[in-house]
């Protein structure tokens, strides 16, 4: 957050209230944490999870955008470009995530089927 300012600052002459920039990274970070522990959950649908996770992820950046307001944003669209950034990024990363667990346990599989097949001839 004191980088983002200093970045402020330094393009628009504009100084940023210390209190606001500390209770707006502090808010950040609670938002984060929260999607991170519903990312993990492994209670419930794995993907209604990481949607439900993703879009806690929304508020931070509607936080952001309230804390540095038009000094950082020139346009409400920029926010949304962010978000959907994001969303890509995560997308693949999730993808490739699930295509690696599903060889895994691919593997798995073949491995115990083997130990079985084995257990069986004897």
């Amino acid at each position: 957050m004191i980088l983002l300012s200093a970045i402020v600052y330094r393009n628009s002459d504009v100084r940023l209230p210390y209190l606001k920039l500390e209770l707006g990274g502090l808010l950040i970070s609670i938002i984060l944490g929260i999607s991170i522990f519903l990312f993990r959950l492994e209670k419930g649908n794995s993907i209604f999870n990481i949607v439900l996770g993703y879009l806690s992820i929304i508020p931070a950046l509607l936080v952001l955008r309230g804390v540095f307001g038009t000094h950082l944003f020139r346009s409400a669209s920029l926010l949304y470009i962010i978000m959907i950034i994001i969303g890509v990024i995560y997308l693949i990363v999730v993808f490739i995530v699930s295509k690696r667990y599903k060889q895994e346990v691919d593997h798995l599989n073949s491995l115990l089927e083997e130990k079985n097949r084995k257990t069986e001839e004897q």
